[in-house]
């Protein structure tokens, strides 16, 4: 297995730690404060990295 995708495979049990409450109205602030969103938003960032290395080589 790959080291990023190994990564984004622990990573995946943190977006289930997310804490309750409607973030519908939630700020940017909030988002990048807390440690389940940042660990949600790495797991989004480094899914999104793997999928471009792996497709970028093929025609």
């Amino acid at each position: 297995m790959k080291p990023y995708a190994l990564a984004a495979a622990l990573m995946i049990p943190q977006a289930v730690l997310a804490h309750p409450g409607d973030h519908g109205s939630a700020s940017p602030v909030h988002l990048l404060s807390q440690a389940d969103h940042l660990a949600t938003l790495a797991m989004i960032i480094a899914l999104g990295m793997a999928a471009w290395l792996f497709l970028r080589g093929r025609p």
